[in-house]
């Protein structure tokens, strides 16, 4: 049995993180930035302890004793335009708690970082061969450069010696969703707020498969690589068709195209920045829309075992979950 920590237990990730230790019997100490969300690890056998990963407060702590270390909580950009704001911050915050696991020393890292680090190829499927340099060689939406930004970060922690194996999971979907991030798709379409789709093709991964290939990448992944962590690949139609069968709502009509998507993007953020939540289309997104993105998972299925849960059984459980939260 080893004794893992888990960074950022409350998140859509990291919950999957802590139920797949635990089935393999792990000892599992779980951190939290506030009580908000804490629910999503109701009932499980787990220390819960509270880290603000800005200031590193209580990371040093947390760490005592761990073998293996999951990083799942690294810093997430807001949707305003403050680009070079947003991309030093996560360079920054992510030094700061890279040099304090080189201080603990622990046996392995496995970093959750993002498919969105890796380029698109046009006529193939993109590997974890195809990753973005640092800086990208094209313009890239603001969460995909603070994502590759913090990614090379991370590398350069490995090549100083840290026993760092790093995952890029493809959109998760699935139950735990507390922040509602993939989950807030999921959401529109079950309740046929968003009658509407656009021309769009990306991977989709249920996020408990995600869970395991984390645990089984801290076990048998090679220090130094990165692991693609993929399912399928579907158009928004096909995902917005299949969510809206398992919640018994009509499937979204009409096509729209991608300038009027962007300037309901750039509505939907000025609402959002009105009332203070993160909204439901941005700009961001709809730039990566506008290329879609394959991706091949091969070198995971191969080296951990990756399990390839089906896209239907994910949203299901995630729209069981979303009811039995009040959310449906």
């Amino acid at each position: 049995m080893t004794r893992a920590l888990v960074l950022g237990a409350t998140g859509h990730i990291g919950a999957h993180v802590v139920r797949a230790l635990l089935r393999d019997g792990h000892d599992v100490r779980t951190t939290y930035r506030t009580e908000r969300f804490l629910t999503v690890l109701d009932g499980l056998p787990v220390e819960r302890v509270r880290v603000d990963l800005d200031t590193c407060e209580g990371l040093r702590a947390a760490l005592e004793g761990c073998a293996w270390v999951f990083h799942a909580a690294a810093y997430y950009p807001s949707f305003q335009d403050r680009r070079a704001d947003d991309v030093t911050h996560g360079i920054a915050s992510t030094r700061r708690v890279l040099d304090i696991f080189r201080e603990a020393g622990p046996d392995r890292i496995v970093f959750t970082s993002s498919a969105a680090t890796i380029r698109r190829v046009p006529g193939r499927a993109a590997t974890e061969a195809d990753a973005e340099p640092w800086p990208p060689t094209t313009s890239r939406p603001l969460y995909a450069t603070v994502k590759i930004a913090i990614e090379h970060e991370v590398l350069r922690a490995h090549a100083a010696g840290l026993p760092i194996v790093i995952v890029n999971p493809s959109v998760c979907l699935g139950e735990y969703d507390a922040h509602r991030f993939s989950g807030r798709a999921i959401l529109a379409f079950a309740t046929h707020r968003l009658p509407v789709y656009l021309d769009h093709r990306f991977n989709a991964v249920y996020t408990g498969d995600v869970g395991v290939g984390h645990v089984r990448a801290a076990q048998r992944g090679r220090i130094g690589e990165r692991y693609l962590l993929t399912h399928r690949h579907v158009t928004l139609l096909e995902f917005a068709t299949m969510v809206a069968h398992v919640a018994g709502v009509p499937p979204p009509r009409w096509r729209i195209p991608l300038p009027l998507a962007q300037a309901m993007a750039v509505g939907s953020e000025l609402a959002a920045s009105l009332t203070r939540m993160r909204p439901m289309l941005t700009r961001d997104m709809v730039s990566s829309f506008r290329a879609g993105q394959l991706l091949d998972g091969t070198k995971a299925l191969v080296e951990l075992g990756l399990p390839q849960t089906s896209l239907e059984e994910a949203i299901r459980r995630a729209v069981d979950w979303f009811k039995a939260h009040g959310d449906l």
